[in-house]
């Protein structure tokens, strides 16, 4: 019974009931076993309708594949579409030279970033779910693809356009291959919904890649920072090569290089100064802006770079690598190239999952912010589709942007029209406006590139605080991001996730192994020593908790656990036994043997084999140390609790663990006793016998419960024990 005392300011709970056993506490209040579904019931389960009429559930469906169907009903002309409209003028407007930039940094022509702002925003528009993330160029795929693009068609060796020509239209033949394989990847994925993969991915993994990924994005603009060539590479350490064919190409430079090299490095540095600075200014006086609108100032850097290139003459009278020819208009449908995707499966997966993550972790951050649900499967099928088909339009990979995703937030965007809008500035910049682009410099873009990288850069900012709270999570970090610096991004993926998952496998062993105490007159069981109200129990009664899943991995654990909470290892005093029963048997054949003198009967017949050493022996040895009770070996422990309330879940290896190491303690008179068990973890030692083994009085329903039923068995044994002296006193004084 339960009593809440409201006199005091605080409210108190008294409790008085019997102590209960799993087994007690089940049949007193009613369990009902949950009947498990069969393999073949959960699989109908998952392929069958529920609804009863199929209209309704084709039309679920259909709205569940497409969201625009489910959304854009609902509309609020009035509360949304303008701002609506101002956000995908922005995101329009930062489209354009992103766009271009990243198409750069993917190694494609810069037309090609335009075509992934247009065509894969609209499919995102129509199937996905998030309404603040912005499709189309991303930084790390694009990242990937670039150094994908290294090692399967370098730069070329002479800088003409043709030659130029020859080597992008080569690589965009690769990488709309390895964008239908991405695709066809991400859709399978959601077919078999496996949409929380993402889950896998660390937040503390993630920052490090991100942050060893604009590492990497940073280097790879340098040559067109400085005005000089590198060679290109792919692979571990290729970032060590590339720094190297730098420094090389500048100590090397004749008369019109460093002119070249000067004019490029003072372009690069007064945009990189222009869009940091304006980017800051943004954010200080976002209020007093006009709609709270950021200005653009990478489309500013785009059309005065193009105007002054254009008007000076920068490539003629400098050297200044430009753009070059932009071709106009949307391009025919054209299939990937089919015959090589088989080589360009290990290219494909890798970007494919990076991409996914990390657009589902900042969408995901955004749907919390705003008050909606992701749905991680259908951004599979958005991302899947949206890659597949636009593999036939000269586009590579895309995924949203975290960058422009922000921008979307901060100018005010509401849903996914805002794509659809941003969308509508793309087709008038492919349709008419892209030629007069053609004279912009290569370092207008690299710029923009290593400004949009201040932010992730900024993760190395996660460190001081992952230091504090986990140094695994800080291990992590460093791991990933080092792992990708100098391995590449593929390969840093890897090791960051494989590192990531043993943290994972160490944090499941490597617990301690502790022995709890009861705190004041509670019934909490807290770490002995770290309450200074701590209640001893009784010598005889020592309690261990294990604070982690019980499988087979963690057998070893859970028998070292037990152990030392003990202070007594069931193996060697179990052979201490053995032992003491063997001298004991030994002794009292010596003793008889020497009651004979020295004769043995044995199958009948009469030995006279007693020697002066066996004799010397025995007198060497007293007779009490050989008859050692058995109830001595282990006389300070009658009873060990296992607090087991932390013990997520329990394999068959597991479950064969506790029954063994219980049988191992009740051989030397210790009882084992399990607390607070989940209704899994007592499932599981039932089926597998435990409980028919050793009896129902096993398992109780908290640590208090199995203490108490250790006290009274304590001192029912000793009431016992002093009744049966008193009985064989009053005997023995009765007989005389």
């Amino acid at each position: 019974m339960t009593n809440h005392d409201s006199g005091d300011s605080r409210s108190s709970i008294r409790i008085d009931r019997e102590i209960l056993t799993e087994h007690d506490f089940k049949s007193k209040y009613g369990y009902v076993a949950s009947s498990g579904l069969s393999l073949k019931d959960q699989i109908l389960k998952v392929i069958t309708p529920e609804e009863t009429s199929r209209v309704k559930f084709i039309k679920n469906f259909l709205f569940g594949v497409i969201p625009i169907l489910r959304w854009l009903p609902r509309y609020k002309l009035k509360k949304w579409l303008l701002a609506d409209i101002i956000s995908g003028l922005t995101i329009g407007i930062m489209q354009i030279p992103q766009g271009m930039s990243y198409a750069l940094l993917a190694g494609q022509h810069p037309i090609h970033g335009l075509y992934n702002a247009f065509l894969p925003v609209i499919l995102y528009t129509i199937l996905g779910t998030s309404r603040h993330t912005s499709m189309g160029t991303f930084a790390l795929t694009s990242l990937m693809l670039g150094n994908a693009m290294a090692g399967l068609a370098p730069d070329p060796v002479e800088q003409t356009e043709s030659s130029w020509s020859e080597v992008y239209e080569r690589r965009i033949q690769l990488a709309t291959a390895i964008m239908f394989i991405s695709g066809i990847f991400l859709f399978g994925l959601s077919i078999i919904r496996v949409g929380a993969v993402v889950k896998y991915l660390s937040d503390p993994m993630i920052s490090g890649f991100t942050f060893g990924a604009a590492i990497h994005i940073v280097v790879s603009q340098f040559k067109s920072l400085v005005g000089v060539r590198t060679g290109s590479y792919a692979g571990p350490l290729n970032i060590i090569w590339i720094l190297r064919d730098l420094f090389l190409a500048l100590a090397n430079l004749d008369e019109a290089g460093k002119t070249k090299t000067i004019a490029t490095a003072i372009i690069s540095a007064i945009c990189i100064l222009f869009l940091v600075t304006l980017k800051e200014l943004n954010l200080k006086y976002k209020e007093k802006i006009p709609l709270g609108l950021p200005i653009p100032g990478e489309m500013l850097v785009v059309i005065i770079g193009t105007a002054v290139s254009y008007g000076v003459d920068l490539s003629g009278r400098y050297g200044v690598s430009i753009i070059g020819e932009i071709p106009s208009g949307i391009p025919a449908p054209k299939a990937p190239a089919f015959n090589e995707m088989p080589s360009l499966v290990g290219y494909a997966i890798p970007i494919a999952i990076v991409g996914y993550s990390v657009s589902v972790s900042v969408a995901k951050i955004f749907g919390n912010k705003f008050g909606y649900e992701i749905d991680a499967n259908q951004e599979l099928v958005a991302y899947g589709v949206s890659n597949t088909i636009c593999s036939f339009f000269s586009c590579f990979i895309a995924f949203p942007s975290m960058s422009r995703s922000c921008v979307q937030v901060e100018s005010g965007g509401k849903t996914q029209v805002v794509g659809l809008v941003a969308s509508l500035i793309i087709l008038l910049v492919l349709l008419a406006i892209g030629p007069l682009f053609s004279s912009i410099p290569r370092a207008c873009l690299a710029a923009i590139i290593c400004a949009a990288m201040k932010g992730m850069l900024k993760r190395a900012l996660d460190l001081k605080v992952l230091w504090k709270v986990s140094k695994l999570d800080f291990a992590c970090w460093i791991v990933a991001a080092m792992g990708t610096i100098f391995l590449d991004a593929v390969y840093g993926l890897v090791v960051g996730v494989s590192f990531t998952l043993m943290t994972i496998v160490f944090r499941t062993q490597i617990f301690p192994k502790e022995s709890l105490s009861r705190v004041g007159d509670t019934e909490m069981y807290r770490k002995t020593s770290e309450y200074s109200d701590q209640q001893p129990v009784e010598s005889t009664i020592r309690i261990a908790a294990f604070r982690g899943p019980m499988h087979y991995v963690n057998k070893d654990t859970f028998r070292e656990t037990v152990k030392k909470v003990s202070g007594v290892d069931p193996i060697v005093e179990f052979a201490k036994r053995r032992k003491a029963e063997k001298k004991k048997a030994k002794g009292e054949k010596e003793m008889q043997k020497e009651a004979m003198g020295g004769m043995i009967i044995t199958n009948g017949a009469i030995s006279t084999s007693f020697t002066h050493s066996t004799a010397g022996d025995l007198s060497n040895d007293n007779v009490g140390n050989v008859t050692l009770p058995v109830e001595d070996i282990c006389k300070d422990l009658d009873y060990l609790v296992v607090d087991c309330a932390q013990m997520s879940f329990m394999d068959s290896v597991g479950a064969k663990v506790i029954a063994t190491v219980t049988d191992d303690y009740q051989k030397i008179n210790v009882t084992i006793l399990l607390a607070s068990c989940s209704g899994d973890i007592n499932n599981m030692l039932s089926l597998s016998g435990y409980f028919e083994k050793f009896g129902n009085d096993r398992s109780f329903i908290s640590v208090h419960d199995a203490v108490s039923y250790c006290r009274n068995k304590i001192k029912t044994h000793d009431l016992n024990s002093v009744t049966a002296e008193l009985n064989e006193e009053t005997t023995t004084t009765f007989m005389k």
